[in-house]
């Protein structure tokens, strides 16, 4: 640094520096005398600064002198004056360097109070209205979050436990006992400890993070849950919610779920192979009814048609209804005479309506369509002469031999 730029310049005209600001800046000499200012004014002072106007008058300080003004109000110290209607400004007395002042003299600062008075209401209002709105925050936050029906645990950077609502109180802590202070590692299982301490690095603000997972309950049992983690941040730290929601309803659902179907898989194999069983004893039925047809109804009924007496045929006529009957008696003894009405479909529908099948089953196992079942139904309670009747056609057939 050279020995110019070292030498120090004194301002030619003080009052430049302070043009911008809005305090009354009075220069005075060594005798008190306003020498300049900065052209400002405070409202309750009946008048703009005057040259050569001693700086106590002009503020209404109550001295008659610069000894007795300085001694009532000390250089470099902040005093308060009191003015009319309740105003007060700000004092400052600074004594100016010789370099600056040969003979001596001052920088009288006069503040207005008000702005700094509106300022401080201001800021004091919106002081009180920042702590009402983050006092609510808080307990609105303590409301759901003590209320949320999943665990939910609050962390900090380093994965401890912070707080944990009821929910996770009641999950992972043994009774009388709280989380805060335990590492989040402690209630997971072991394979995802690792992950979880990694996510919450990894992850950013706002972000949300769902992975399933393995938690361990109070009694060390595990149970699949579905971990949600969000990242908090504050100014100068991060926190961490984590949520856990219990997934082991939805596990045993699934479970349940897949057993029922195997059942009904099971069921569905064991009822086509009862139809197919009632296909073949039918089939067998219809070649036995064929051959006896063949062997005894068919002679009778010719002998008949030669008989030359009424007597004669009745007598055959008399045989081959009890041959009608054999042929359609189970060996019970029990048949119903009504049911010989039906048709070898309608027949079908009844076996299965016995067997306790709906409309639907029905449809499907016999290949038509669920109306054609519906019309094979009222046709059935024709014959049977159910119509009118309040007995289900089920009720009717469970009092009959099987069908089949």
């Amino acid at each position: 640094m050279t020995e110019q730029e070292n030498t120090f310049t004194a301002p030619t005209d003080p009052s430049d520096i302070a043009e911008a600001l809005n305090d009354v800046i009075l220069f005075v000499d060594g005798q008190g005398l306003i020498t300049s200012s900065n052209n400002t004014r405070l409202r309750y002072l009946p008048q703009s600064p005057v040259q050569n106007t001693p700086f106590w008058e002009y503020l209404a300080l109550g001295t008659g002198s610069l000894d007795q003004t300085l001694d009532k109000f000390a250089p470099l110290q902040i005093h308060e004056i009191p003015c009319p209607n309740d105003r007060s400004f700000l004092l400052r007395i600074i004594p100016v360097a010789p370099p600056l002042a040969a003979q001596g003299g001052f920088v009288v600062i006069a503040t207005d109070n008000r702005p700094i008075e509106a300022l401080y209401e201001t800021y004091e209002e919106r002081l009180e209205d920042n702590i009402t709105a983050w006092s609510d925050s808080i307990t609105l936050f303590n409301a759901l979050f003590d209320t949320a029906k999943d665990p939910t645990l609050l962390m900090d950077e380093s994965g401890t436990i912070l707080t944990a609502n009821t929910a996770a109180l009641e999950t992972y802590a043994a009774k009388g006992q709280t989380l805060a202070g335990n590492a989040v590692t402690t209630i997971l299982g072991r394979r995802f400890r690792t992950a979880v301490l990694q996510s919450m690095k990894n992850i950013r603000p706002k972000e949300i993070l769902t992975e399933k997972m393995v938690a361990l309950d109070s009694e060390d049992d595990a149970f699949p849950v579905e971990a949600i983690l969000r990242k908090i941040r504050f100014t100068d730290h991060s926190l961490f919610q984590l949520i856990l929601h219990d997934l082991s309803t939805q596990e045993e659902l699934r479970e349940d779920l897949r057993e029922k179907k195997a059942e009904v898989k099971q069921m569905d194999i064991a009822l086509r192979q009862v139809i197919r069983s009632v296909e073949e004893d039918r089939k067998e039925l219809r070649e036995n009814l064929s051959n006896q047809v063949k062997a005894q109804m068919l002679p009778a009924l010719e002998r008949i048609a030669k008989a030359d007496t009424a007597e004669i045929r009745e007598g055959y006529k008399t045989i081959i209804e009890e041959q009608l009957v054999d042929l359609a008696d189970d060996g019970t003894g029990e048949l119903d005479p009504e049911l010989l009405r039906l048709s070898p479909r309608e027949v079908e529908v009844c076996q299965l309506i016995q067997l306790g099948r709906s409309g639907k089953e029905i449809a499907e196992f016999l290949n038509m369509s669920f109306e054609t079942v519906q019309t094979h139904r009222k046709n059935i309670r024709k014959k049977l002469k159910l119509r009118g009747n309040k007995t289900t056609l089920f009720q009717y057939l469970r009092q009959k031999p099987s069908l089949g």
